[in-house]
C-alpha cells in the first residue's frame, strides 16, 4: 500500500479533455502534496519545481526504460511479442526510452545528426513556409488553425529535415496521430495499437529505403547526418537510425503543432503579450520558451520506478508509475513571480518545458526557432487573431493540444 493522504486526489484519466483545468489542478496538487501518490490515477504525481527538477537530473531511479511495455500490460509479453513485433522492436530501443549508458551513448550521436547547423539550413525554408500560409489565411480571413497552418508547418519542415518528398505530408500527419493517440492516451484500445503496428511497418519500409539510398547518394538532410555521425569509432546501427526516425515524426511534428497551437491561442487571449512581442522581435526565443511555460503544451512526462527507494518521506517501490508535472513546476509560486500571467519579462532558465537533466530534448533547437520564426511573422502580418469558436482538447496530457481552433486573422493596418 501507498501512503495514505488527505489531499484531494486527481483523475487524470479524464481530466486531459476538460482542458486548461489540468493547469489549476496540478497547482493545487502542487501546493498541498508536491509528491503525491494518486490512488485515482495508479501513479505517483510529482508537481513541484524543485522535485521535478530533481527527478530529472537522473540521480534518482526514474527511468525511462520499459515505459512502452506498460502498452497491454495485462497482456502477456510473448503475446505482444506475435500482434505488434514492430512496435516491440522499435519503440523500447528509442532514446527517450533508454537509460545510463545506453542513452548516454545514443543520445551523443543523436546530437551530432540534429545539430545547429542543420537546424539553421531550415530557417530560410521555416519564413518561406510561414508567408506562405499566413498568405492563405489572409485571403480567407476565417480559418481552421490545427489542420490548415499548424499541422502542415511543423510536418513540412519535419520532411525537409528528412529530406523526403513533401507529397508524404498527409501520410505524415496520419503516422503522426496513430503514434500520439496510441503511445499517449492513458488507455489505449487493442484497435489503435493494431493500427500503430501497421504505421510503424509504413514508416520502417519507408525510412529503410531513404537510408540505403543515402548510403550511396548523400543529401544535406538528417538521414545522411544519421549515417555520419560518429562518436569514438561508434555509429548509430540501423534500427536505432530507424526508431530516432519515427521519433522525429512524434516529437518533431506534433509537439510543435500543439506548441503553435495553444500558442495562437494564448496570445489572441492576452493581447498585451502579442504587443511585447512585436515590439521586441529580437526577444523571438526566450518569448517563445515563456509561451511553452505559460501554455503547457507538454504537462507531464512519463517515468517508471526502476528500484525502491525513499524520497522526502516517501517510499517508491520499483515498477510504480510516476508523472513528472512540468505543467505544476512551471507554474510553482516558489520559483515563478505572478506564474499564472504570461510574461515575456521574465528569466527563462528555470523553466522545465525541455525536460532538463540527462533527457533534455534533443531537438529543442529545431522547436525554438519554428516558434521564433511563426509568431515573429505573425504579430509582424497581422493585429490580432480573434477565437471564434471554444475549442475541444485531445485526450493526452504528454502532448496537450487541440482537436481544432477556428480563427480569423485580422491583417495590420500600418498608418
Amino acid at each position: 500500500m501507498q501512503q495514505a493522504s488527505a489531499v484531494p486526489d486527481i483523475n487524470l484519466i479524464t481530466l486531459p479533455s476538460t482542458g486548461d483545468a489540468v493547469i489549476a489542478e496540478l497547482g493545487r496538487l502542487r501546493d498541498s502534496a508536491p509528491i503525491y501518490w494518486s490512488a485515482a490515477s495508479h501513479c505517483w504525481i510529482i508537481s513541484g519545481h524543485a522535485e521535478v527538477m530533481e527527478a530529472f537530473k537522473g540521480t534518482l531511479p526514474f527511468s525511462n526504460v520499459s515505459l512502452p511495455d506498460r502498452l497491454a500490460y495485462t497482456m502477456p509479453p510473448d503475446v505482444k511479442a506475435r500482434r505488434w513485433p514492430n512496435i516491440v522492436k522499435y519503440y523500447p530501443p528509442a532514446v527517450t526510452n533508454s537509460d545510463g549508458e545506453t542513452h548516454a551513448r545514443q543520445r551523443k550521436l543523436y546530437i551530432k545528426a540534429v545539430n545547429r547547423k542543420i537546424v539553421e539550413s531550415l530557417r530560410p525554408f521555416v519564413q518561406e513556409r510561414v508567408q506562405e500560409l499566413f498568405g492563405q489565411a489572409a485571403q480567407r480571413g476565417r480559418v481552421e488553425f490545427v489542420n490548415e497552418i499548424a499541422r502542415p508547418l511543423p510536418g513540412s519542415v519535419a520532411l525537409r529535415l528528412l529530406g523526403i518528398s513533401p507529397s508524404y505530408l498527409a501520410r505524415l500527419e496520419e503516422w503522426d496521430n496513430t503514434v500520439t493517440t496510441a503511445l499517449m492516451t492513458v488507455n489505449p484500445t487493442l484497435e489503435w495499437l493494431d493500427r500503430l503496428e501497421v504505421a510503424t511497418i509504413e514508416m520502417v519500409e519507408l525510412f529503410g529505403r531513404e537510408i540505403e539510398a543515402r548510403r550511396t547518394a548523400p543529401k544535406e538532410d538528417l538521414i545522411t547526418q544519421f549515417l555520419n555521425a560518429v562518436e569514438g569509432g561508434d555509429r548509430l546501427s540501423m534500427d536505432e537510425m530507424l526508431a530516432g526516425l519515427i521519433l522525429v515524426i512524434i516529437a518533431g511534428h506534433d509537439s510543435t503543432a500543439n506548441s503553435l497551437t495553444l500558442g495562437i491561442r494564448a496570445l489572441a487571449q492576452n493581447p498585451e503579450a502579442w504587443d511585447y512581442w512585436r515590439a521586441h522581435p529580437e526577444r523571438s526565443v526566450d518569448n517563445a520558451i515563456e509561451l511553452m511555460r505559460y501554455v503547457a503544451m507538454s504537462a507531464v512526462q512519463p517515468r517508471l520506478i526502476g528500484a525502491d527507494f525513499e524520497w522526502n518521506g516517501h517510499r517508491f517501490r520499483k515498477g510504480d508509475l510516476a508523472l513528472l508535472a512540468i505543467a505544476g513546476g512551471n507554474r510553482d509560486p516558489r520559483v515563478f513571480q505572478e506564474p499564472d500571467k504570461l510574461d515575456f519579462t521574465r528569466p527563462n532558465d528555470s523553466i522545465l518545458t525541455f525536460g532538463p537533466g540527462l533527457h533534455h530534448c534533443v531537438g529543442h533547437i529545431l522547436a525554438k526557432m519554428q516558434l521564433a520564426e511563426f509568431f515573429n511573422a505573425l504579430v509582424d502580418r497581422f493585429d490580432r487573431v480573434e477565437i471564434l469558436k471554444e475549442p475541444a482538447f485531445t485526450e493526452t496530457l504528454v502532448f496537450r493540444g487541440l482537436t481544432a481552433l477556428d480563427l480569423r486573422f485580422h491583417p495590420r493596418r500600418v498608418a
